[in-house]
């Protein structure tokens, strides 16, 4: 009596995870197809579309990048507030290297890449001139009495002899803000969940890179990090000379790059664990 106690709850028990393993794989499956339509929706949008929303964000993010100092805490809810605008029509990329490492990782396709970047520069730039236009404005006798010309947040020259600390700070923030956004983009079924993992994988990033050079700086009103090609080359970042494009280009492209590899690695064996369980 007591075997055949033993056998009916040993077949009750594998019965039970039976039905959990099927509600599991149901719910993966639902919450992947659920993906796959918000991605679908997304890649159907008409190109042009994408393109105004993703200048309208670089437009709006370099400018709170500016106005706000590099703040990392202000910037990144400014970036929450950017991803809950755009996102939905264009995925709020607004970084080159996000673009690149979605482009690499082939999340999307080089056509989308290539126009991305190009309005993301150009958003950036029209953001400073706009920006540097108001700091203009002010006629001389208001200049002279309001003291020094005020001027706008900008890229600080490099320091000489730590070119390589600035490149790997930049690759270092890079890497981890791509791992974050690359976790936002598919949460795009929740827009509320990846706007609010991009603000925080943008202050984490900005707090790391920017505290790190912070003791290489000594011009104020100025930074050493961006983390995006864009605001580099919007405040006069690049100079187009060999090491302000190996800091701020290549490194975080790089980043990006391993950012998003780093991701769909561990996507993989997040899967290989729930598979074992």
């Amino acid at each position: 009596m007591a075997t055949k106690t033993a056998t009916l709850s040993n077949k009750n028990s594998t019965e039970i995870k039976h039905k959990v393993k099927a509600s599991t794989a149901r719910t993966r499956r639902s919450a992947s197809e659920m993906y796959n339509i918000v991605r679908e929706s997304v890649n159907s949008m008409p190109l042009i579309g994408k393109l105004i929303a993703e200048f309208i964000g670089a437009f709006i993010f370099t400018a709170a990048f500016i106005q706000m100092q590099g703040n990392p805490l202000f910037v990144g809810f400014a970036l929450i507030g950017i991803v809950l605008i755009v996102g939905s029509v264009s995925g709020a990329h607004l970084n080159p290297i996000i673009t690149i490492g979605a482009w690499f990782t082939r999340k999307i396709d080089w056509v989308h890449a290539l126009g991305y970047i190009v309005v993301q520069l150009l958003g950036a730039a029209v953001a400073y001139s706009v920006l540097n236009a108001f700091i203009n404005a002010n006629d001389t006798a208001t200049q002279m009495a309001m003291g020094p010309a005020p001027s706008l947040f900008h890229a600080a020259e490099i320091v000489k002899n730590k070119e390589w600390y600035l490149f790997f700070t930049e690759l270092l923030g890079s890497t981890i803000l791509a791992l974050g956004i690359a976790t936002t983009i598919r949460k795009k079924n929740n827009k509320t969940v990846a706007a609010f993992s991009a603000g925080f994988a943008i202050i984490i990033a900005l707090y790391i890179s920017m505290s790190l050079t912070t003791t290489l700086l000594n011009e104020q009103g100025a930074t050493l990090s961006f983390l995006n090609p864009a605001f580099a080359f919007a405040l006069n970042g690049l100079e187009w000379k060999t090491w302000p494009l190996v800091i701020y280009v290549l490194a975080p492209v790089l980043g990006g790059i391993i950012g998003f590899i780093l991701h769909d690695f561990l996507q993989s064996q997040s899967k290989d664990d729930c598979d074992c369980c």
